[in-house]
């Protein structure tokens, strides 16, 4: 089943908050100069998914102990869990007129036997396709793979039906409120770590 939007009014999922911060000068400036070159609409997702998914690490794979939240804090510090990346890409798309949401999976904890946590992505609104189409900037390794795709999702982790896992099927304007806590309540990723919930 595709994903749906939580709210009818597009609006939402073009402000302007504390977390998703994309009139500050610096995430203003970075996502125009991204797209300064794009002829389409799809050229500028492509190109503001990229830069966030290839740019800005993701904070376990440079083991970092790092934690960001708001999007110009991702862009300062220049890393974030998917969570914050996702922030990042969202203020990017919404600077350029871009409606972008949130989307989260449930996936069983690394390793296995420790109960299950949550991945966030990015949902943005293709006027030109009439579609809302997944965006996954947690950044490729040698272990998971996102693209860039328009016609099919493209996730970093593929979940599980049999194991419990599940795409949550709803597009939020703004990121849960208990992600955000966690992400700024704790100055160290490893102290982080545990508390990721894994339901919303």
């Amino acid at each position: 089943m595709p994903m749906q939007p939580d709210e009818a009014e597009i609006n939402g999922y073009l402000e302007d908050t504390i977390i998703i911060d994309w009139q500050s000068p610096p995430v203003w400036e970075k996502a125009r100069q991204l797209v300064a070159d794009c002829r389409s609409e799809e050229e500028r997702v492509r190109a503001l998914f990229e830069w966030v998914r290839d740019e800005i690490p993701h904070s376990d794979d440079i083991e970092t102990d790092v934690v960001t939240c708001r999007a110009s804090s991702v862009l300062k510090e220049g890393t974030g869990l998917c969570f914050s990346k996702s922030h990042l890409l969202a203020a990017f798309l919404r600077a350029t007129g871009i409606p972008a949401g949130f989307g989260y999976q449930r996936l069983l904890r690394d390793p296995p036997g420790r109960g299950y946590t949550l991945h966030g992505f990015v949902c943005a609104y293709l006027a030109e396709r009439d579609r809302w189409v997944v965006l996954d900037p947690r950044g490729n390794n040698e272990r998971v793979r996102a693209e860039f795709d328009i016609d099919e999702p493209s996730f970093a982790y593929q979940p599980d039906p049999e194991q419990g896992e599940e795409t949550i099927e709803l597009i939020f304007t703004r990121p849960r409120r208990i992600l955000v806590d966690i992400l700024e309540g704790n100055q160290s990723l490893e102290k982080l770590r545990g508390h990721i919930p894994g339901d919303l």
